[in-house]
């Protein structure tokens, strides 16, 4: 009987877990850091409030995806790249039954897109921003034009943060952008399974 007790509640604590994490709204953060020639990407995500974690890092040197729950790394991979194949010979294209494909895969695809967008939201957009062009003049003719459009944006959505410094020596493009969505799982369910059934036949 105890068992049986135990199983419940186990049963039941992983219904409560799967429930939360649909209700819940996902913590998404995309960052954009580059700083001379080498640039970086950094996606993460937040599951419960931030109880469960991951992000994938994209750069030159590494790309890795790294999960952790309670702060405890559970896996940490790296990404490999997809090695070029020997080259074989391929049957003749059937362009007719591609274009047909291209336009379902487009149309599902349009339709996922709207149904995220809607239930997306902007939690935080901002970052510092260093540019200069070879002509001072035109640094700060750009440099203004990036100061009206963080105006906009900040009209917009009032949590944007943006500094921008102008550099006067030479040409320059360092930025550090970080964007913040967060989005309910339990609204994206029906749109997904709405574009892998569209998808079924072209896959």
């Amino acid at each position: 009987m105890s068992v049986i007790l135990i199983l419940l509640i186990v049963l039941a604590i992983i219904a409560v877990l799967i429930a939360a994490t649909l209700l819940i709204p996902i913590d998404i953060t995309i960052r954009l850091f580059k700083e001379g020639p080498l640039a970086q990407v950094r996606i993460s995500f937040a599951l419960l409030m931030g109880t469960a974690s991951g992000r994938v890092n994209f750069s030159p040197e590494k790309r890795e995806f790294r999960l952790q729950v309670l702060s405890i790394p559970l896996l940490k991979r790296p990404l490999e790249r997809r090695e070029k194949k020997t080259k074989k010979e391929k049957p003749t294209t059937d362009w007719k039954k591609l274009v047909g494909s291209a336009d379902e895969l487009y149309a599902a695809g349009k339709e996922l897109a709207r149904a995220l967008t809607k239930n997306i939201s902007i939690k935080r957009l901002g970052g510092r921003v260093k540019v200069g062009l070879s002509d001072p003049a035109q640094t700060g003719m750009l440099v203004g034009f990036l100061y009206a459009g963080s105006g906009i944006a900040k009209a917009v959505l009032p949590e944007t943060r943006f500094e921008i410094e102008p550099s006067f020596e030479g040409e320059q493009m360092d930025a550090d952008l970080e964007l913040g969505l967060s989005l309910p799982l339990f609204k994206t369910i029906i749109p997904f399974i709405r574009f892998f059934r569209s998808t079924r036949k072209i896959f």
